[in-house]
């Protein structure tokens, strides 16, 4: 896996805001809910968004939520991975348990299907394709990012994990990162089992 610098933004790139209010969440349950320990870590710019509240519905840079989940993951000390995961994780189980509840079809390989469908309501950046390998294995290809960090990668590979544990996926659970843009691959390539 790349590190830090292997990180690559378009100018244009942006996600939806529950996304990035899924990650102010866990922040704010991890220090409490000014989050102080992290907004240290913050740019200004950064500073000056997260000072109104964020939407749901709003576009917001793809940069500030990866500047976000690194002064998260500063400010908690251990494994930046690990902190990156938690926020994935947490990021399916607040979005998928709410809004989209609906969204959870109970079945891996159609709810995977639906995901690629819904790639664009909630990033512009990269396309995002579906294969289903076997009865209880796929793979999800995001393909053409014009945007890529290890940050994305791996908080995806947490939310990945934790839509299988939302669907019940009877598991073992096994998502495996296996290709990324950042180091060069065409695509970034997730492998999933349950």
């Amino acid at each position: 896996m790349s590190g830090p610098s292997s990180d690559r933004f378009d100018g244009k790139a942006a996600v939806k805001g529950t996304m990035l209010r899924a990650h102010l969440g866990w922040a704010a349950n991890r220090f409490g809910p000014g989050f102080e320990t992290v907004k240290q870590g913050l740019s200004a710019p950064a500073l000056a968004l997260l000072s109104r509240p964020v939407l749901p519905t709003d576009w917001v840079p793809v940069s500030v939520l990866f500047e976000l989940d690194r002064a998260i993951a500063a400010a908690a000390g251990g494994s930046p991975e690990e902190t990156w995961l938690a926020l994935g994780r947490h990021s399916a189980a607040l979005n998928l348990t709410g809004v989209y509840k609906g969204f959870i079809s109970g079945e891996p390989h159609r709810f995977f299907e639906r995901m690629t469908v819904l790639h664009h309501q909630f990033q512009t950046f990269g396309r995002s394709v579906y294969e289903r390998l076997g009865d209880s294995s796929g793979r999800v290809r995001i393909e053409s990012p014009t945007v890529y960090s290890p940050v994305y990668c791996i908080s995806g590979r947490g939310y990945y994990e934790e839509a299988l544990r939302l669907l019940q996926a009877p598991g073992p659970i096994v998502v495996r990162h296996s290709a990324c843009v950042a180091d060069g691959a065409p695509a970034c390539v997730f492998e999933l089992s349950w």
